[in-house]
């Protein structure tokens, strides 16, 4: 009876890792299919097939416009998040500033932050400052959620940058900023790329604080899919579902790639 219950125990134990990797991937390959439907409506299986919902995306202003707000402000907030970040890294890490762990801590602070607490807050702040549906708002916000991203995975990747490199640097004339340039940054190339990519998705993926701060006129994608689940919804968020998927896989395995690249 024993034996039984341990091989039973075992599979178990084998299956359970695979059924969660199903249960995650399935709700993925079912919006996939349904992007394929030539219907009007969400219904699965589709009653009929084509290309109508890439077709509608791509040929209609109600989402080709949102599409390139969140790509333009995606592009500018992850650029601005890996600048400050990147520096921020530098100054904790390598500077020797005092209270460098209260630092760490304010710098991942947005992540602890409730969603929608931090909104109202920020809601309030470019009230005040009277750039409520701006665009400079938006990237701002955004900016500011993903800098944690950036400081988190470029911190991780600083601390196995050996300093005697930077010393042997330094040793044989280099500034401390041609230091930082020519050997840590060297080193923390592909964490900043993989920073980069995680705050581009991550701005473009953001939906609460962009409703709070944009004005009626400015509407990004995720915004604009939103208002489309709220009002009916459109089967054309399935491409639209899909489409980011695939771009966000394919970005992770270019990152992949050129890491193990010589």
């Amino acid at each position: 009876m024993r034996p039984l219950l341990v091989v039973g125990l075992r599979a178990l134990g084998a299956a359970l890792p695979v059924l969660v990797a199903l249960f995650m991937i399935m709700p993925s390959v079912i919006v996939a299919v349904l992007s394929f439907s030539g219907d009007t409506f969400i219904k699965f299986p589709p009653r009929t097939w084509g290309l109508r919902q890439y077709t509608t995306l791509l040929t209609s202003s109600v989402w080709h416009d949102p599409f390139f707000r969140s790509l333009g402000v995606a592009s500018v907030a992850a650029a601005l998040s890996v600048l400050v970040g990147v520096t921020a890294t530098l100054a904790v890490h390598r500077g020797g500033l005092p209270g460098r762990h209260l630092l760490q801590i304010i710098g991942i602070g947005p992540l602890l932050a409730p969603g929608v607490a931090y909104a109202v807050a920020l809601y309030s702040l470019f009230a005040w400052l009277g750039l409520l549906g701006t665009v400079p708002a938006i990237v701002l916000a955004h900016a500011t959620l993903t800098v944690p991203f950036v400081f988190l995975i470029t911190g991780s990747a600083i601390t196995k940058v050996p300093r005697d490199l930077e010393l042997a640097a330094l040793s044989l004339g280099a500034t401390r900023f041609e230091a930082w340039r020519d050997v840590t940054l060297r080193f923390l190339a592909p964490a900043i790329g993989a920073s980069f990519i995680f705050a581009f998705v991550a701005s473009f993926d953001e939906t609460v604080i962009t409703a709070f701060l944009s004005g009626v006129g400015f509407v990004t994608l995720p915004v604009a899919i939103f208002h489309s689940v709220r009002d009916g919804i459109d089967p054309v968020i399935t491409a639209i579902a899909t489409l980011l998927t695939v771009s966000t896989g394919g970005l992770l395995t270019l990152h992949t790639l050129l890491r193990r690249s010589p």
